[in-house]
């Protein structure tokens, strides 16, 4: 009788063992459903980063001053020394884009990465800080960037309607600030809580030294072939388009001149859109160093005018 109820005891032990089991693999199982797969980047190339960056320019070779894809003050590189060590500005660990399980379509942009001991890592002149509910939130030294494309405007009044090219700050938490004054500067930008940090097709995010473009497979699918964007270029050049101030043909090349395209190469004004030829009309020079063009159509002022050209 002892043994028959030592028997059933040890039976309701393995019983509610495999219950407790069963009730872990659930909640194992839930939690990896409910949990998103984190694709981290950035210049390390320790085992746990997925894409290892370096800077555009030092992958080009170039050791000509020039600026990242996103806003910021241009940088030396190296001087007239060739000797000089010239170092990258992308962190090590710089971003997690995190994809949710079920639906790969959705994917969120955060700063920072896991180290190999899987803490956020953060440089020691990183700006940190408490939020509200007593988590904590910061930002990269040198700062994530993400900038949204716009897209269904057509519903929104026209004062409504977003600026193109608002650069943003993403912090480790997932939040969208402003930008701060300088690439590096210690204070954050204001909150904007009405922005997200969900990547859409054609969203740019610039790490500072090099600019990612998000794609995504829809977006793909939809995207023209080359063949397609070739009969559109030959289109748009056979209507003749004009100048409005210098009223001469402007005809888009198949590559980039070194040259600048001469006077019937197009050029974009990067804050309005507006295309028009190479001219002089409001470019000036502001009081911080940095180069002003107004469009002589809208009137905006732009920090920047770039060549359109084919890349095939």
């Amino acid at each position: 009788m002892i043994l028959e109820n030592e028997a059933h005891i040890w039976l309701l032990s393995c019983e509610k063992r495999r219950t407790e089991w069963a009730d872990r693999m659930k909640a194992v199982r839930a939690m990896r459903k409910r949990d998103s797969r984190p694709e981290p980047i950035g210049r390390s190339s320790e085992e746990q980063i997925d894409f290892t960056i370096v800077d555009t320019w030092l992958a080009s070779g170039s050791q000509l001053s020039s600026s990242s894809g996103g806003p910021g003050q241009s940088r030396a590189r190296g001087g007239s020394d060739p000797h000089k060590m010239i170092s990258s500005t992308i962190s090590r660990y710089a971003c997690r884009i995190i994809i949710d399980r079920e639906n790969y379509d959705k994917a969120f942009l955060y700063a920072a990465g896991f180290d190999s001991v899987k803490n956020i890592f953060l440089g020691e002149k990183a700006t940190k800080w408490m939020k509200r509910n007593g988590e904590m939130d910061g930002l990269t030294t040198n700062g994530i960037l993400i900038l949204h494309p716009n897209r269904n405007t057509e519903e929104l009044s026209e004062e409504d309607v977003p600026l193109m090219y608002v650069w943003r700050e993403v912090s480790v938490d997932g939040d969208i600030y402003t930008l701060r004054e300088t690439r590096s500067s210690n204070a954050r930008g204001a909150l904007v809580p009405e922005e997200t940090n969900m990547l859409q097709d054609g969203t740019l995010i610039d790490l500072c030294g090099a600019t990612l473009l998000w794609r995504t497979a829809d977006g793909l699918r939809k995207s023209p072939t080359a063949q397609e964007l070739e009969m559109a270029l030959d289109r748009l050049n056979a209507g003749k388009p004009q100048c409005p101030v210098n009223l001469n043909t402007l005809i888009i090349p198949k590559k980039k001149s070194s040259k600048g395209g001469g006077s019937r190469q197009p050029y974009v004004y990067l804050r309005c859109g507006h295309v028009q030829g190479k001219h002089e009309w409001g470019h000036h020079a502001l009081s911080n160093g940095q180069q002003s063009y107004k469009c002589p159509i809208c009137l905006a002022e732009s920090e920047r005018v770039i060549q359109i050209v084919q890349y095939v």
